[in-house]
């Protein structure tokens, strides 16, 4: 199975994408917020074009798995895109992806403006990695499935 992993934010969202076998995660893209109707044609074909199966997107909370005020924009955004996608939507729990990012980066000898351009896809990789070190019977019990209300 295909999975895109999402690292969302109000300016920046980075992407990620798994291969088929489910054990190597690939920084894909940064989609740029332009508008809710935009962001989401953009991120549906890049799935179409990639083909992924599922969707992954980092849902940021806090110590003790209390959810954030950016925690509540993911939850938001997610629901939209389960109602825009027949694909599953998981929403995965991050800490720190951001930081744990921008550190691979730096150890890569990325520094400045490399850092800030990659950071978002480097954090729908960490999150994407964290997902796929589940062993997939546990994946739904570890990721909250979105589903839309019929």
């Amino acid at each position: 199975m295909k999975f895109l992993a999402v690292d969302y934010g109000q300016k920046r969202t980075g992407l990620a994408v798994s291969d088929p076998g489910e054990r190597m995660a690939f920084p894909r893209a940064t989609l740029l917020m332009r508008g809710k109707d935009i962001f989401f044609a953009e991120l549906l074909a890049l799935a179409e074009n990639e083909g992924v199966q599922a969707f992954v997107i980092g849902l940021p909370l806090r110590s003790g798995n209390e959810d954030s005020e950016s925690a509540r924009r993911v939850r938001n955004m997610a629901a939209r895109l389960a109602r825009r996608s027949k694909l599953p939507v998981y929403l995965m729990p991050e800490f720190l992806s951001s930081h744990e990012a921008e550190g691979r980066l730096r150890e890569a000898g990325k520094r400045g403006g490399q850092i800030s351009g990659a950071i978002d896809q480097a954090s729908a990789v960490a999150i994407l990695e964290s997902f796929l070190a589940l062993p997939q019977a546990r994946r739904a019990l570890a990721a909250e499935h979105v589903t839309t209300p019929t």
